[in-house]
């Protein structure tokens, strides 16, 4: 008597090109959910990046044989100290900036119409034309996108407790996350290597951008303040918050003080705070800044640019504040930690191999050079 085995049917393989759409079906659920619970992502995101740049304090506390409960409270309050100078600096100008604008618009006004003047009587535009092009020239809403952002800032700070309460959580947990790698790191290695560069660089790109940030607001406020420019004190804050935005802040803080230098000093005050502020944001946040930014975030600049458009829209203000680290910490998850996609960083910014290899190829060049010339002689 004979015992049949039953066979067993095995499910067809899927393709790759499956396995990708499965993929990319499942980023954009995620994707989706992150922006349904973005209140709760973005203040997550932010108390993690404030409590990594806080750690180097406590270590060097405990270091100093500071027992671990007075580093844990002193870098606690480090955070809070920081969270509410920005939020009261947020609230100030936010009430300074309400009762700023009602002032100018007389001001606003007979803008427009030297402007419809010189358009239909100047350069001979049509009156409906004119009317059309003064009207999508609206400096009110210059002041209204200040206003959103100010308010959208502001929405942060109504979340306040949960943020508070999640950075001394996290403060106190990071305690044990050392050692918590250093166990993970026996099985997951390259994870944990790919965690440590993103604290690494976040960090880096978090203090060097508060430090210039900083420097270019003074410099900006004591501008603002030769040339009488009403807000002086609001323009700067808003040129330090937008520098954490990269190539948008720049134009965001600019485009309120200009206007508003034009309204109360007119043309040459205009000229001078475009040109000041140009020349600052060039030199210090595009020339000096990465210089000391410490090997650099290996984002390249479209990346950089498309983050800010993307996490904008994910998460909201908060997301374009976050751009850089919360791309660096995508990039960590997706790419770091997986062997078999390194070959994937040099499409998101590690060009340190093609430095090599260009610079191989122009010491050929040159030593090829210089022979011919040697030999020609």
């Amino acid at each position: 008597m004979s015992s049949k085995i039953p066979r067993t049917t095995m499910p067809p393989a899927r393709s790759s090109g499956a396995n990708v759409l499965i993929s990319l079906a499942a980023a954009v659920i995620v994707l989706v959910g992150f922006n349904r619970i973005s209140g709760i992502v973005g203040p997550v995101f932010l108390a993690l990046v404030l409590t990594i740049c806080v750690q180097p304090v406590k270590q060097r506390l405990l270091a100093r044989g500071v027992p671990p409960v007075l580093a844990d409270i002193s870098t606690v309050l480090t955070v809070y100290a920081m969270i509410a100078a920005l939020v009261a600096s947020l609230w100030i100008s936010a009430v300074q900036f309400t009762n700023l604008i009602p002032q100018f618009s007389p001001q606003i006004n007979e803008l427009s119409e030297k402007l419809r003047i010189f358009l239909h009587e100047s350069l001979g535009i049509g009156e409906e034309q004119v009317r059309t092009i003064v009207d999508s020239i609206d400096l009110r809403a210059v002041f209204n996108t200040v206003a959103d952002l100010l308010g959208g800032a502001l929405n942060v700070g109504s979340g306040m407790v949960f943020l508070l309460l999640l950075v001394l959580f996290m403060s106190i947990d990071a305690t044990y996350f050392p050692t918590i790698l250093s166990e993970v790191k026996k099985n997951r290695a390259p994870l944990v290597e790919a965690l440590g560069s993103f604290a690494r660089m976040s960090r880096s790109f978090m203090t060097m951008t508060t430090i210039f940030g900083a420097v270019v607001a003074v410099l900006n406020l004591l501008l603002l303040l030769v040339l009488g420019v009403p807000g002086a004190g609001l323009w700067a804050l808003l040129s330090f918050v937008c520098g954490f935005v990269p190539y948008i802040g720049f134009w965001i803080s600019l485009v309120p003080a200009a206007v508003m230098a034009l309204l109360a000093g007119g043309l040459p005050a205009f000229v001078a705070v475009v040109a000041f502020y140009g020349v600052i944001n060039s030199l210090i946040q595009s020339v000096i800044q990465p210089r000391f930014v410490s090997g650099s975030v290996n984002l390249n600049m479209t990346l950089t640019f498309l983050s800010v458009m993307f996490w904008s829209f994910l998460l909201g203000p908060l997301g374009a504040l976050m751009a850089v680290p919360l791309s660096l910490f995508a990039r960590a998850i997706l790419i770091d930690a997986h062997p078999q996609s390194a070959w994937l960083r040099p499409f998101t910014g590690d060009i340190s191999a093609s430095k090599a290899t260009m610079a191989a190829q122009r010491a050929e060049v040159w030593a090829k050079t210089a022979h011919a010339t040697r030999h020609h002689l």
